[in-house]
């Protein structure tokens, strides 16, 4: 049930312009004047409490929802919020400006701040009058002043003088930087009319640009969905700089399942958890991968036209090749070897694993598994890779080791323990990583 009213957010917005206003006989308690900042120009801005009003209302309206989506006449929000990779702290969005992708085609692509309708609509859900975090929103306000001289000056850099732009600026710097959107806009006139009909295709779109945004660890950004993050939030810390790779537009869609399972591992700092969910990206297709080569093997079988139905002989065949084919199956190894082996090339791993941890997996094994019988069959060479089908069922094996000793303890087996084992972890999550993202990307379909 809604706690807020549009009326009771133009009331505190109306409160935070208050607090920058030229004091001068046009600010009443119904007009007010504030100061605005272009790059070198200062201009005098007047506004009403109707008009504020007014203003409130209609950008409330401007969004729907659907499908865990927001869109209104000419683009779709995928809200996310944001978290600097390895802290436990959320990272503001600080730049005034949208950040567009590279490559963009049919649709424009760009990360920013969520507009200010979504803004209104997600305030409707707290009390504003007792919440602390909406208190700062509206109440920190003078902090807009800190980069020019007057210190009672909204700064819209570039950005036309208009209403919008000023209470966007406005509230831009306070924990509206931690709300973030993926926002996707249809070149195409007649596309922005079908975006209501189209909303599940969208979805796919942003999910899809949110894995490329944390695949290229953007600015030391990782991203997670959340519909309602304001509730979500409950303390910041300043964002460290770090310098990202360039986002560019997706032109694949992927799998929904495996991306919500990847993004959880990549949201988190603690190894375990990371591999664990990375694990179970490949896992996602430990039946689809031994199924298509089964549907092959029999499909050429019975299609060969020296095969007769009739032939004892052939029948039989046939049927000692599925069972031993099944039998292979039924051991998880043996379907990770496979979806490695499916998936998984020399190249994906050289272009994304270092020199010293290639070497580290050709020569060392984790210390948690140091009681392991035979300690060579979990060591590989990458660079073997390309030559030996050999390299993917020691890779299967380590990895498959490594998970077992994550989620089971049982007596007289190697176990895992968090407080002294969490840095040898660390060395085979990359590896996890990698295969999860080269899965992913390889299971997904073009745009």
């Amino acid at each position: 049930m809604s706690t807020t009213t549009g009326a009771d957010i133009a009331n505190v917005l109306w409160k935070a312009l208050q607090n920058v206003a030229v004091e001068n006989n046009d600010s009443t308690d119904e007009k007010i004047t504030v100061n605005v900042s272009k790059i070198d120009d200062k201009q005098e801005f007047t506004v009403t409490k109707a008009e504020i009003v007014d203003f409130v209302t209609d950008q409330m309206h401007k969004f729907d929802g659907s499908n865990g989506i927001y869109y209104c006449s000419d683009h779709v929000e995928y809200t996310v919020i944001a978290r600097e990779k390895y802290r436990p702290s959320l990272a503001p969005f600080v730049w005034p400006e949208e950040i567009p992708f590279t490559e963009q085609h049919k649709y424009k692509y760009s990360l920013s701040q969520i507009s200010l309708g979504l803004f209104f609509d997600f305030l409707k859900d707290i009390t504003l009058d007792t919440n602390f975090i909406v208190q700062n929103i509206f109440n920190n306000s003078f902090y807009m002043g800190i980069f020019n001289n007057s210190g009672r000056s909204i700064d819209l850099f570039d950005k036309e003088v208009n209403l919008y732009n000023i209470v966007d600026s406005l509230l831009q710097r306070s924990v509206k930087q931690y709300l973030m959107a993926i926002k996707i806009e249809p070149v195409d006139d007649n596309e922005k009319n079908k975006i209501a009909v189209n909303i599940k295709k969208y979805k796919k779109m942003a999910e899809s640009a949110m894995f490329s945004v944390n695949l290229s660890n953007f600015h030391g950004f990782s991203l997670r969905y959340l519909e309602h993050p304001l509730v979500t939030i409950t303390d910041s810390s300043n964002m460290k700089r770090i310098n990202g790779n360039r986002m560019t537009a997706p032109h694949m869609v992927y799998n929904h399942d495996m991306l919500e399972i990847y993004t959880a591992g990549n949201w988190h700092d603690d190894p375990l958890v990371q591999f664990i969910n990375y694990y179970q990206v490949a896992e996602y297709l430990f039946n689809y991968v031994p199924n298509e080569l089964l549907f092959k093997k029999v499909q050429e079988k019975i299609a060969n036209p020296k095969f007769s139905y009739t032939d004892k002989s052939d029948v039989l065949e046939l049927s000692h090749l599925i069972a031993e084919m099944n039998r292979k199956n039924d051991k998880e190894v043996n379907s990770l070897k496979m979806v490695l082996n499916q998936y998984v090339t020399y190249d994906d791993l050289k272009k994304s694993l270092s020199d010293e941890l290639i070497s580290y997996y050709r020569d060392e094994i984790p210390y948690f598994l140091k009681d392991i019988s035979q300690p060579n069959q979990i060591k590989f060479s990458i660079n073997n890779l390309q030559s030996s089908d050999k390299v993917y069922v020691k890779m299967a094996r380590r990895l498959y080791a490594v998970r077992n000793c994550l989620v089971h303890n049982k007596e007289g087996e190697n176990h895992f323990n968090s407080l002294i084992d969490d840095e040898s972890l660390k060395k085979e999550v990359p590896l996890m990583k990698v295969i999860a993202e080269t899965v992913i990307i390889k299971y997904g379909t073009t745009i």
